[in-house]
């Protein structure tokens, strides 16, 4: 409004109302209504606020205290058109300028929220909860939706302004409330969604480490992370991911396999650079010596690494000539360096057989060639077992003498019950198995088999250590046992009467079987052969023998 006349001075504070009459404030050209909103110009600034010319006999004011100290609107200054409200009319004229502007504010995110567009705000001030935000009038965020993350310290984001979008509003309770999370969480989804379209199978791509884990890192590849697994980092095995990538490093990436349905996507870094194993084949031929270095021990071998990528085993029986599987438990752990013998490649299977001991010489092709079958040669006993004893033999390999070779007669129920650990017993070979790296030794073949001395027909003397319902038992040297039948006893014992244990007896074997240890022995038989014996002695003189001559000759 433009001012008629300006004859009064500029009032800060209004005269007294019974002095001054309505028709001296008020000019002649208009009236002003209580609540209404007009429009005025400032012709004028002091200490307490903004003159504006009403058109009337007094000026009115904006007073400064309507606002907060230092957040006087820019756009309040001397000879600025802005609009007011009124008050009050009496006994002073009363205007707002923060009325209107709150007004303005509510109908702006009145409109905002009808139409469903944000609204940008800045963060005053933490409270219980959450937030206060000045959008142009005080609203509420609470503490969960001002980030997509869990936050924990609010006052980071006290005076940033951002774009919320506008969740709650209510005007007659003056209640509005804010979420600036939702259009964080829209927008990355509408990142994902663009991303997810954009790539393929096949795909090279870069992208930022955005976590790492025990099994493999997830790489953001512009809106959307995929999986880049520890398995293809590297064509070598990596034992940890971190040994490679930290977060937020930039990473080349190829997708290798891409399910836009459930939004998975797995990533490769191998497969940008060459595969080892595609010249591995050409490369690593059996025969060849190299070293490696251990990178993994299980029960039955190491892992060595020849080069990165490329990994060869060595069975734990491949590492000695003996006793290789205790030695390689003792001696091979992650880390050492091995010099090995290539003895296997299969580039199909991605295969290599390596060895330790294939670089030696083979001393079971030298027990071979010197330990011929019926060989006698001394050693120290090394092992004891229920089913035998090891003999370590002067070419370090080691012989075994099984139980049943201990002894042709004694029935040995245990080796240490004849050697001990650590003896020095002499042995002969038996056989060399080069194959199966077996030697068999002996004990008992150092001396003849006992039971080969015993043919049939030969006259033996014994005494009789078992009597049974059958017959009798009768050892004939130490632990040698012949059976004496009933019906084998003497011709003379017609009632069939067993001798008695310790009885000494002579009778001639009947029955030697050597596989099966077994002899057989008669009296009866020894008896004829005796009176055979006699006869072709006495049939030599002149003079034929009576029968009472033999008879006397044999009591004889």
């Amino acid at each position: 409004m433009n001012k008629e006349n300006n004859n009064l001075d500029n009032l800060t504070v209004f005269e007294d109302a019974e002095n001054i009459s309505m028709d001296d404030l008020l000019g002649p050209e208009m009236k002003v209504n209580r609540g209404e909103i007009i429009s005025v110009k400032i012709v004028s600034e002091n200490a307490d606020g903004f003159l504006v010319d009403l058109g009337m006999k007094s000026d009115g004011i904006i007073l400064k205290s309507e606002f907060a100290e230092n957040q006087i609107p820019k756009e309040l200054k001397t000879g600025a058109e802005v609009k007011v409200f009124i008050k009050r009319t009496f006994p002073k004229i009363e205007l707002s300028y923060r009325e209107v502007m709150e007004k303005s504010a509510w109908d702006k995110v009145e409109e905002n929220f009808r139409n469903k567009k944000n609204i940008t705000g800045t963060i005053l001030k933490t409270v219980k909860g959450g937030f206060i935000v000045d959008i142009g009038v005080n609203a509420f965020l609470h503490i969960s939706q001002v980030d997509s993350n869990f936050v924990k310290d609010g006052e980071k984001y006290v005076g940033k302004t951002y774009e919320f979008a506008i969740t709650e509003f209510n005007r007659d309770d003056k209640k509005i409330s804010l979420s600036r999370r939702k259009l964080l969480e829209d927008e990355k989804l509408a990142k994902k969604q663009a991303a997810l379209d954009s790539l393929a199978e096949g795909q090279i791509i870069d992208g930022a480490v955005t976590r790492i884990t025990n099994f493999g890192a997830f790489i953001d590849l512009g809106g959307i992370d995929g999986l880049l697994h520890i398995g293809e980092l590297a064509w070598y095995k990596v034992k940890k991911v971190e040994d490679l990538l930290k977060a937020g490093q930039i990473v080349r990436v190829q997708i290798i396999k891409l399910d836009k349905e459930n939004e998975k996507i797995s990533l490769s870094m191998k497969q940008l650079a060459a595969n080892p194993w595609d010249v591995a084949g050409e490369k690593y031929l059996e025969g060849l010596i190299i070293k490696g270095k251990v990178t993994s021990v299980m029960p039955f071998g190491a892992f060595v690494e020849l080069e990165p990528g490329v990994e060869g085993l060595l069975h734990s029986s491949e590492y000695a000539w003996n006793d290789s599987e205790n030695s390689f438990k003792k001696e091979v752990v992650a880390g050492k360096e091995l010099e090995v013998k290539i003895i296997g490649s299969d580039k199909v299977s991605k295969k290599i057989s390596l060895s330790v001991k294939k670089m030696h010489t083979n001393p079971w092709e030298e027990a071979a060639r010197h330990y011929a079958p019926g060989t006698k040669v001394k050693g120290i006993v090394k092992n004891i077992m229920p089913f035998g004893a090891f003999v370590k033999l002067p070419e370090g390999i080691e012989g075994l003498i099984h139980i049943s070779n201990f002894s042709w007669t004694k029935g040995v129920k245990h080796p240490e019950n004849i050697v001990k650990k650590g003896d020095e017993v002499e042995v002969m070979v038996l056989s060399v198995n080069t194959q199966n790296e077996e030697i068999a030794l002996s004990l008992k073949h150092l001396s003849q088999d006992p039971y080969k001395k015993y043919k049939q027909g030969t006259a033996v003397k014994g005494k009789v250590k078992r009597v049974l319902e059958f017959g009798a038992f009768v050892e004939i040297e130490e632990g040698i046992e012949a059976l004496l039948k009933k019906t084998e006893l003497s011709m003379e014992n017609s009632g069939q009467e067993l001798p008695k244990e310790g009885e000494e007896i002579e009778a001639t074997i009947i029955k030697a079987d050597t596989k099966e240890r077994k002899l057989e022995i008669s009296i009866k038989k020894f008896e004829k052969s005796m009176e055979r014996e006699l006869i072709k002695q006495f049939s030599s003189n002149d003079e034929k023998p009576t029968l009472g001559d033999i008879l006397e000759q044999i009591e004889e």
